[in-house]
């Protein structure tokens, strides 16, 4: 073989598996999760405006890290080494209820930390109080005024349940900014974003960009509100640009235990929940009490008016142990049957088996004519004997017996048993 031979041969080898290697790259790499029309910061999406990147990272890097899809107020409290003491939630789709948000104070009382990325503070909603329902009679001048204070109440934010007063900038076009303050590390970082806040009132400014802040801090007794003023901080896009992804994995390793939950309830991937889940939290409601008060009342009518469900079942016969009855089915069966030589056949069958168990040895009725020395000496039960036998062969051989003698069978066969049990 050539040395130019050797060579193509070489060259036609490496490209193969070259090809082979990029299929099985292509086969086995993740397919690209995009969502082109609500742009979700979610980590279920790997497109710009997804945060599938920091997912990836904070579980390289912390301690444990994982997707929170259930509503907050199942939250578990941060107590032990355990439970995560870490909620970020970034750019949330879904407005926060009441109840999670009085969970969520709770859960940060008690040492939690929520690092919140949102442009309008998270929008708690509310029912209507009954005293701002429209009264009859009311002043048609007030209606103006009464509007507004229902829209007001309808419409408060979880951040202004903690700090009144904080205003957003609007959005621009997304920048790479030196990053300074309290909660950066090493005093300095290169972080892309594209909203600050313009007002903060007197909360903690912990991170600003170009003298503008950026993040502020909210202590909550025990724990601390971290809120971004910008959403799209997280998304793949800053991370891959920018040192967004650190500055992010430190504010969460440097809290307590560092184990972190995203929250993706509130973009709208809840886990789906079983029938059991649901049942107490329904039962807790007014309408499951009423269930409940329905079910009481169905239950104590069953029990005490002895109703009874399904069709109606005779109760069992008890069981018949007469020996006349039993002797009369029996009759009627080989009458219909018309059957006097296997009726005749088993009276001496069973005559035999009881002389057997009375004598310890095999009875043969039939012959019983020839060994009548064996068995009795009374004249009275040969002639037994000798009519059971002739009587038998009568019947063996089909010949009809007259009611009188098919009579005399039976009577013969229990004189004779009657006999030899005394």
């Amino acid at each position: 073989m050539s040395q130019q031979t050797r060579n193509w041969i070489t060259a036609i080898l490496a490209v193969s598996l070259l090809v082979v290697l990029a299929a099985v790259l292509g086969a086995l790499s993740v397919p690209r999760s995009p969502d082109p029309f609500l742009k979700r910061p979610s980590t279920f999406f790997t497109d710009e405006n997804g945060a599938r990147a920091l997912l990836l990272v904070m579980k390289q890097l912390l301690p444990a890290v994982e997707q929170w899809r259930r509503p907050l107020n199942l939250l578990p409290l941060p107590a032990g080494n355990d439970s995560p003491t870490t909620l970020i939630v970034a750019g949330p789709r879904r407005p926060i209820s009441p109840s999670e948000a009085d969970h969520l104070d709770h859960w940060l009382a008690a040492g939690g930390q929520l690092i919140l990325a949102t442009g309008d503070g998270w929008r708690v909603t509310r029912r209507m109080a009954p005293q701002d329902e429209e009264e009859p009679g009311e002043d048609p001048a007030e209606d103006s005024a009464n509007e507004a204070g229902r829209e007001a109440t309808k419409e408060t934010t979880f951040l202004s349940r903690h700090a009144q007063n904080i205003q957003w900038s609007k959005p621009a076009a997304a920048t790479n900014e030196r990053l300074t303050g309290s909660a950066v590390p090493a005093g300095e970082l290169n972080v892309r974003s594209q909203q600050r806040f313009s007002a903060t009132e007197d909360s903690k400014v912990v991170a600003s960009a170009n003298e503008n802040a950026l993040a502020i801090e909210i202590p909550v007794r025990e724990g601390r509100i971290v809120a971004l003023a910008d959403p799209t901080i997280v998304n793949n896009r800053a991370l891959r640009e920018a040192d967004n992804a650190v500055w992010l994995v430190t504010l969460a390793a440097g809290w307590r235990n560092g184990k972190v939950l995203v929250d993706e309830f509130h973009h709208g991937f809840g886990k789906q929940r079983s029938a059991a889940e649901l049942t107490w939290p329904f039962l807790q409601t007014p309408w499951g009490w009423c269930v409940l008060q329905i079910i009481a009342a169905g239950l104590l009518y069953v029990f005490g008016y002895r109703r009874r469900f399904g069709r109606i079942s005779e109760p069992p016969l008890p069981a018949r142990a007469s020996a006349l009855e039993l002797l009369d089915a029996r009759a009627g069966f080989f009458q219909t049957a018309a059957a006097q030589g296997l009726a005749v056949e088993l009276i001496v069958q069973n005559l035999s088996q009881e002389l057997a168990k009375a004598y310890g040895k095999p009875v043969d009725v039939s012959a019983v004519s020839q060994n009548l020395e064996a068995l009795d000496k009374t004249n009275r039960s040969t002639k037994l004997f000798t009519s059971l036998r002739l009587l038998s062969a009568k019947a063996a051989r089909g010949e009809r017996l007259s009611d009188k003698e098919f009579v005399e069978v039976g009577r013969v066969a229990g004189e004779i048993l009657q006999g030899h049990r005394s």
